[in-house]
């Protein structure tokens, strides 16, 4: 082999390798930070958590902020802890149950209140700030009790077109509930959107039961083909979980192909969704339930979808990227 061409492979497999990482960088950096505040949450003996949207030093919120908030909740329910979480539904009830606002559980009278009113001993709270082309977290942890902070972790990753359009845009409010299947506005990736049409629970006896989920991607724009696919490995891939610990086991999912990003690229096809059009996917799931069958309780739905831009028949800038979706 000429040593020009060598060196030519060389620096593909390299470049490759980067790109791959940065993908991975964000979602890796959370769960690192996951870990480090969950060690910290069992040294402190705090019971129950709840993690904040993460915001800007001035106080200004993201879908960015969003989205590390619910990468850690989801994070730490995924992994048994010793301590458990209250997710955003439930606090936001509770808040207006009680005429509060989230952004205010910073001020120690209203986090106290919150102590009260829900069980919650300690916040997660945290600010994104960007520097050149790195984004960096930090996050605390605070009693509820005295507003003390007793814990902090730190985390950064690359910056790239996902993160800079979530960064840029500002948090949507929820909509109003209404109905065992109301979810949030849909996490836009791109030109594309995803929303959770239903979740049906079936329970088949006390312990056994099982679902059917429901997921519909759009493609919102005027002009442009897309080419989506999931990660075929559904059990670490494609997780609905909720703060009790239900334990669902995808066993099928149909309307989509599957793909999986590995090294040197995707392997794996992908399924187009042209301009102003949409694909169901159904996903079907064994259940092992922690509660009785049909008590009302949150979830979050969180796969890995792969997706690019269709160009001249090929997907030539595939992206992977981690969605996440309340369901009420």
């Amino acid at each position: 082999m000429k040593p020009r061409r060598f060196i030519t492979i060389i620096l593909c497999i390299i470049l490759c390798g980067q790109t791959f990482a940065h993908a991975q960088d964000m979602d890796t950096e959370i769960s690192k930070m996951a870990e480090d505040l969950a060690a910290q949450i069992k040294s402190n003996g705090n019971k129950k958590i709840t993690v904040l949207d993460f915001t800007d030093l001035q106080g200004g919120s993201s879908e960015l902020g969003k989205y590390v908030a619910d990468q850690l909740t989801v994070d730490f329910v995924m992994t048994k802890r010793d301590f458990s979480v209250l997710d955003r539904a439930n606090r936001k009830s509770i808040l207006d149950e009680h005429q509060l606002t989230a952004s205010g559980l910073i001020d120690p009278a209203t986090a106290k209140k919150l102590g009260l009113f829900t069980g919650v001993d300690a916040l997660i709270i945290g600010n994104i700030t960007p520097i050149g082309t790195t984004i960096n977290l930090t996050a605390k942890i605070i009693t509820t009790e005295t507003s003390e902070v007793v814990g902090g972790a730190k985390a950064k990753f690359k910056s790239d077109d996902a993160t800079q359009q979530l960064l840029s845009q500002p948090a949507q409010a929820k909509e109003a509930s209404g109905g065992s299947a109301a979810t949030p506005p849909p996490k836009p990736f791109g030109d594309l959107q995803a929303k959770v049409e239903s979740l049906q629970l079936l329970p088949g006896d006390n312990v056994y039961g099982f679902a059917r989920l429901t997921l519909i991607i759009t493609n919102t724009s005027a002009s442009q083909t897309y080419g989506v696919a999931l990660n075929p490995d559904f059990r670490n891939k494609f997780n609905l979980i909720n703060s009790r610990g239900d334990q669902f086991e995808v066993t099928e999912v149909s309307g989509i192909d599957t793909a999986f990003e590995g090294f040197g690229g995707v392997r794996g096809s992908v399924t187009d969704i042209s301009p102003k059009s949409s694909i169901t996917i159904v996903a079907k799931s064994q259940v092992r339930w922690t509660g009785r069958p049909g008590e009302y309780r949150p979830y979050h739905l969180q796969t890995e979808v792969i997706f690019g831009a269709e160009s001249e028949g090929r997907h030539p800038d595939l992206r992977k990227y981690n969605l996440v979706l309340d369901i009420k």
